[in-house]
């Protein structure tokens, strides 16, 4: 495991043994879960477990055992680096991480919510952040409600390939709920722009279906440097941080208002509540490369 100090979660299988391995700086969560059956069906398994990963960790699960180890003495490295990006960008809300939940950065949008007062309407375009849009509506009393009828069976499209398939994503995935909204103001909460294609698709999407205004609120700070350790992001070009600041963007885009969260703000709120192994104050750390450019490790290029 030292020879590939980056991001990596590993599934191994061989014969009745599976492996299961996490990375020294636990980038990437990995957990394994046991399906407990419908009630009503016999099955030889009593109990259900749920084991989550520690960073260095290998478990081995057989037939009728299941065993973890440490691959090296003193498996956690002395700063983890957990993903921030990976936590709120691809993070189920019904998760539990860490003791995070994606509503923890809910609160810190609630302050940027705030403008005029007349006919406001909070609401979320990704799955990832519906939760949060949800939690900064409590926060502020500003109403809630679904803007965009969402394709399921459509990924997320900032990893697609080209500048033509993220197109063709939004495309598929994106209809207007126009009844929801006609005739007001849009804030609209996100977790995180890289190319904007999505998000101005989306923007002139709503303008079109009867929109005032789309306030746009990022749950996230601006992405300025690719990620090396598993999200396809190669070139610092093609962020669009990089070119325009929020106010710029805000123009191109056609939004209202463009706001992003802190780096500040989202460490805050992805260790909020991070609990220690047996009661100690060892800081719990998260990767914030794409944000910052400081890696977890060097590069070698």
């Amino acid at each position: 495991m030292s020879l590939t100090p980056t991001a990596y979660s590993l599934i191994m299988m061989y014969d009745d043994t599976i492996y299961a391995v996490r990375d020294p700086f636990g980038n990437r969560p990995l957990s394994i879960g046991v399906l407990v059956p419908p009630s009503g069906i016999k099955s030889n398994c009593s109990t259900s477990y749920y084991i989550i990963l520690f960073s260095s960790k290998c478990v081995v699960i057989q037939t009728k055992a299941i065993h973890s180890r440490s691959m090296r003495a003193g498996s956690c490295p002395r700063s983890l680096a957990h993903s921030s990006l990976s936590a709120e960008c691809f993070t189920a809300k019904c998760c539990l991480v860490k003791s995070w939940r994606l509503r923890n950065t809910g609160p810190n949008l609630s302050a940027w919510c705030r403008g005029p007062t007349l006919r406001r309407q909070l609401s979320a375009f990704s799955n990832t952040s519906t939760l949060r849009g949800q939690t900064a509506s409590l926060k502020t009393g500003i109403p809630y409600a679904e803007v965009l009828c969402k394709n399921r069976y459509v990924g997320r499209t900032f990893i697609q390939p080209s500048t033509r398939l993220r197109q063709l994503g939004v495309a598929k995935k994106f209809g207007p709920l126009s009844d929801n909204f006609s005739g007001k103001r849009i804030i609209l909460i996100d977790d995180s722009i890289v190319r904007g294609t999505t998000v101005g698709s989306i923007i002139k999407l709503l303008k079109e279906a009867g929109a005032k205004e789309v306030h746009i609120r990022i749950a996230s700070p601006p992405l300025h440097y690719p990620c090396y350790m598993g999200i396809n992001i190669p070139t610092k070009e093609e962020l669009i941080a990089n070119t325009l600041d929020a106010k710029q963007l805000a123009d191109t885009l056609g939004a209202a208002s463009l706001v992003y969260l802190s780096v500040e703000g989202l460490t805050t709120a992805v260790q909020k509540g991070v609990q220690r192994p047996n009661g100690g104050n060892r800081e719990v750390g998260h990767c914030t490369a794409c944000l910052t450019g400081k890696y977890p490790v060097q590069l070698e290029w």
